[in-house]
C-alpha cells in the first residue's frame, strides 16, 4: 500500500518550500522515518498472511460508522458507543499506526508486562510525554496513543491519504491521494482493500462476535456510498454540529500545526483556505450520500443533543439502528452523563479570525442550514 510516488513528491515539494533550511531538513526526515515505518508494516502485514491465517476468514458484520466533520462531536459519541461493555471492536491510535496482528500482539504483550511487573511505569511514560510534546494542541484536539481515534490512521505511514499529508499546508498538491473521491479507481480499490485487510485483523484480535465501531471526519464522507456498498449490513452515525462553530475550530487545529512546525504564513493561508472549502463541500456530499441510504442504516445526530442529552441521545441511536441496549450499557450512560455535559473546550476562536462570513458559509452549505436551525 505504499505509494512511493507520493512520497517523493513529498521530499520535492519539502525542498521547494520556504521554510528555513533546519526545518526543511527535519521535515525531510520525518517523512523518511514515515517510510520507513511504512516499510515495517507492510512486512508485519505480509507476516500476519503466515502467522494469522485465520483472519482472512474473519468477516466485518454490521460495522457502524460514525462520520462528520470535524470538531463536531465525533470524539464524544464514539466514546458513548464504546462505553458498551463488550459489544464492539475499535482501534486505539498505536493500533491504527501498528497495523499487523504480529505487531499489535507484542504491544499488547508488553502492556501486559508493564502492568504485572513494572507497575504501569511504560504506561505512565507515554502520557506524560504525550502531554509535554502535544502542549497546547492537547486542548484543541485531545491525542493519545492509548486511546481511539479515526480509521484514517490505518493510512499515517503510507502516503495515501491526507492523513499523513496534513502535516504541510500544500494541500492542493495532494488531492490525488489525499481525497477519496479524486483517487483512480485503483487507488480507490486499493485503499478499501487495504482499510478491509485492517478491519480483519482489529475484529480477529476483539473478537469475531463485535461490530467494528470507528469514527471518522471528512475523508470518509466521500467513502460513504463505497463503504455501504461493500458492507451490506453497515451503519452510519453522522453528526451535525453549526458550521459557524465547525469551520473556525478545523482551521484554528491546523494553523496551530503548520505554525508549530514553521511553515511560513503565505502557505498557511492558503492551505487554510483549501481545507475550508473541501470542508464545506463535504456538507452537501454527505447529506447527498446518506439521503441515497434506506432510512434503517442510518442516523443523524445534532451536536447540540450529543453535548447536552447524552443518554437521550444514545437511546435514540440504538432505538434508530435497531440495536438493543443492555441494561449494563443504561448504566454506564447514566454515570456518563454529567461528565459530558459539563464538558468545555479549552480552546476559543471565531469566524473573524480567518476572514469568514456567516453570508458566505450559509451560500456553501445550504443544505444544514435549511434542516437545522443554526444562528
Amino acid at each position: 500500500m505504499l505509494k512511493f510516488a507520493a512520497f517523493w513528491k513529498v521530499q520535492r515539494t519539502i525542498a521547494g518550500s520556504a521554510v528555513s533550511p533546519g526545518r526543511k531538513f527535519l521535515l525531510s526526515g520525518l517523512f523518511g522515518l514515515m517510510l520507513a515505518w511504512g516499510a515495517v508494516n507492510a512486512v508485519c502485514l505480509w507476516l500476519d498472511r503466515w502467522l494469522y491465517p485465520g483472519f482472512r476468514k474473519i468477516e466485518v458484520r454490521k460495522p457502524i460508522f460514525i462520520i462528520a466533520h470535524p470538531r463536531s462531536g465525533t470524539t464524544l459519541t464514539h466514546r458513548l458507543m464504546l462505553a458498551d461493555p463488550g459489544r464492539y471492536s475499535f482501534a486505539r491510535t498505536y493500533e491504527l499506526l501498528l497495523p499487523a496482528i504480529t505487531q499489535k500482539k507484542l504491544v499488547r504483550a508488553l502492556g501486559w508486562f508493564d502492568r504485572k511487573f513494572l507497575g504501569d511505569t511504560l504506561h505512565d511514560w507515554v502520557r506524560s510525554k504525550e502531554s509535554s510534546a502535544l502542549g497546547d494542541l492537547q486542548d484543541i484536539h485531545h491525542f493519545s496513543f492509548l486511546e481511539a481515534e479515526e480509521d484514517e490512521w490505518f493510512y499515517f505511514m503510507t502516503f495515501a491519504s491526507g492523513v499523513s499529508l496534513s502535516l504541510f499546508p500544500y494541500v492542493e498538491e495532494f488531492r490525488d491521494v489525499m481525497t477519496f473521491d479524486q483517487m483512480s479507481e485503483q487507488m480507490q480499490r486499493e485503499h478499501m482493500d487495504y482499510y478491509h485487510g485492517c478491519l480483519q485483523r482489529q475484529i480477529y484480535l476483539d473478537g469475531p462476535e463485535k461490530a467494528f465501531c470507528s469514527k471518522n471526519t471528512t475523508t470518509f464522507i466521500p467513502k460513504i456510498e463505497t463503504l455501504a456498498a461493500r458492507y451490506p449490513d453497515s451503519r452510519f452515525l453522522h453528526i451535525v454540529r453549526n458550521p459557524f462553530e465547525v469551520a473556525p475550530s478545523l482551521l484554528s487545529l491546523m494553523a496551530s500545526t503548520w505554525r508549530q512546525m514553521g511553515f511560513p504564513e503565505d502557505d498557511i493561508r492558503n492551505g487554510l483556505a483549501v481545507i475550508h472549502a473541501t470542508n464545506m463541500a463535504a456538507y452537501e456530499q454527505a447529506f447527498r450520500a446518506l439521503d441515497a441510504l434506506d432510512l434503517t442504516r442510518y442516523h443523524i445526530l445534532d451536536y447540540r443533543d450529543i453535548a447536552s442529552a447524552p443518554k437521550a441521545t444514545m437511546t435514540a441511536v440504538y432505538t434508530a439502528l435497531g440495536i438493543e441496549m443492555t441494561p449494563a450499557y443504561a448504566q454506564v450512560l447514566d454515570a456518563l452523563q454529567e461528565k459530558a455535559r459539563s464538558h468545555v473546550s479549552g480552546h476559543d476562536y471565531g469566524l473573524e479570525e480567518f476572514g469568514l462570513s456567516e453570508d458566505a458559509i450559509r451560500a456553501d452549505a445550504p443544505t444544514v442550514f435549511q434542516r437545522y436551525q443554526f444562528d
